[in-house]
C-alpha cells in the first residue's frame, strides 16, 4: 500500500482530496503548514490548523504540522516586496506553490516516508511519454493549472490531484455526505497573508513606508496631478485616480526611476507582443526554436493563440494572434497545448 501525504489546509477541497485518496486505497496522512503568525498578520489565528487536525482525527488519519514560516517569509513575502519595489504586480500564490506547497512542504512529506504527495488543487495529471504532465480540470470554472506553471517535472512526477475530475458542487456534496464540518466553509482568500486586500498598508508595515508620492503623466510627459505612491495603482485601473480630464484615463504604465504613473486611453492598454523572464517548461524541454501554443496572461483571462520565441537566459518573446489588454509586469503568462499545461514565465514588460 503506497503512502500518500495530503496537504490539508482546513478547507473543504483538501478535506475531500484526503477522503478520496483514502477510499482509493492509499495509506494517507495529512500534512499542514504554518506559514505565518501574528508577527506578519496581526489577526492571524490557528483556526485553519485546528480544522485540518480535527478532520484527520475524524478519519483516523495521522496529522502532521510543520512550521514553514521562515521559508514563506524568504520566498513568498520576499518576492512580493521585491516585485512592488520594482513596479510590478506579483502573484504570490504561484510562488508559494513552487517553493512552499510543492517545495518545502512536499520535501517534508517525502522525508517522512511518503511515496506520493497530493493537494486539493483542481487539476488533472496524465502520463505523456516519459513525463507526467498537468492537465486542466474537468470544471473549467475552478481549474487551477495556471497557478502550477512553475512546477518542475520532478515535482509533478509523484503528484496526485484527486479533485480534477470533480466540480466544486460535487466536492461539497461529498463533504456533506460524509458529515465534514467544513462542507459549507467558504473558499480561502486569494492572498492569505492580506485578508483585507489592503496591499499598501501591508507593505508599509512589513517593508517600511518607502512608497513616495509622485506625478501622474501622459505618454508625452505632460503632468496631470500627483499620485499617492506606486503601490496604489494597477495596470488598467480607471477609478480612484482623482484626475479630471477631457476623456477617461487609465493607468497604462510606470516610470520607476522618475516615480511616475503613466496615464492614457483604453486603446493604449492593448498589445500583441511582450517578453517573459524566468520561463520554464514541465511538459517538454525548453524550446530552442519558435513554437505555437495558447497563452493565458491572467488567471481567468481568455486563451490566445500565440508564438513563443526563445531569447536566451530564460526569456521568451510572446507574440499573440490578437491584441491582449493589460499585460501586466510581474504577472504570469502561462502556456498551453489544448488542455495540457506546458509551462510559463513572468511578464517582464507591459508593451
Amino acid at each position: 500500500m503506497e503512502k500518500c501525504f495530503v496537504a490539508v489546509s482546513g478547507g473543504v477541497d483538501s478535506a475531500v482530496a484526503l477522503l478520496l485518496l483514502k477510499n482509493k486505497g492509499y495509506s494517507v496522512e495529512g500534512i499542514t503548514m504554518r506559514v505565518f503568525g501574528k508577527e506578519l498578520v496581526p489577526d492571524a489565528t490557528d483556526n485553519e490548523i485546528e480544522d485540518a487536525k480535527n478532520l484527520c482525527n475524524s478519519l483516523g488519519v495521522t496529522h502532521h504540522l510543520t512550521d514553514l514560516s521562515q521559508e514563506f517569509r524568504v520566498h513568498v513575502i520576499g518576492d512580493f516586496i521585491s516585485a512592488y519595489a520594482n513596479g510590478e504586480t506579483p502573484n504570490p500564490c504561484i510562488v508559494c506553490n513552487k517553493y512552499i506547497k510543492f517545495g518545502a512542504l512536499s520535501d517534508y512529506a517525502f522525508s517522512h516516508g511518503a511515496q506520493k504527495y497530493a493537494t486539493g488543487h483542481y487539476v488533472r495529471t496524465k502520463i505523456c511519454g516519459d513525463r507526467r504532465v498537468i492537465v486542466r480540470a474537468k470544471d473549467n470554472g475552478k481549474d487551477q493549472s495556471y497557478m502550477l506553471w512553475g512546477l518542475t517535472q520532478e515535482q509533478i512526477m509523484n503528484f496526485e490531484a484527486p479533485l480534477g475530475e470533480y466540480t466544486k458542487d460535487e466536492v461539497r456534496d461529498i463533504a456533506r455526505e460524509n458529515g465534514f464540518a467544513v462542507a459549507n466553509k467558504g473558499d480561502s482568500q486569494d492572498i492569505c497573508f492580506i485578508p483585507d486586500g489592503d496591499y499598501r498598508t501591508f507593505l508599509d508595515r512589513v517593508a517600511g513606508k518607502t512608497d513616495k508620492f509622485g506625478d501622474f503623466v501622459l505618454k508625452n510627459g505632460t503632468k496631470l496631478g500627483r499620485h499617492q505612491g506606486q503601490r496604489c495603482y494597477t495596470l488598467g485601473q480607471r477609478k480612484g485616480l482623482g484626475i479630471a480630464y477631457t476623456e477617461p484615463l487609465y493607468v497604462i504604465g510606470r516610470n520607476i526611476e522618475k516615480n511616475q504613473i503613466i496615464l492614457g486611453k483604453n486603446e493604449d492598454l492593448f498589445t500583441d507582443k511582450f517578453i517573459v523572464r524566468n520561463a520554464s517548461f514541465s511538459a517538454l524541454d525548453f524550446p530552442n526554436e519558435s513554437i505555437n501554443c495558447e497563452v493565458r496572461v491572467r488567471y481567468r483571462a481568455p486563451f490566445v493563440k500565440s508564438r513563443l520565441t526563445p531569447l536566451g537566459e530564460g526569456r521568451i518573446l510572446v507574440e499573440t494572434e490578437e491584441m491582449v489588454r493589460a499585460v501586466t509586469a510581474g504577472q504570469s503568462a502561462v502556456f498551453y497545448d489544448g488542455d495540457t499545461l506546458l509551462g510559463g514565465g513572468i511578464i517582464e514588460n507591459e508593451f
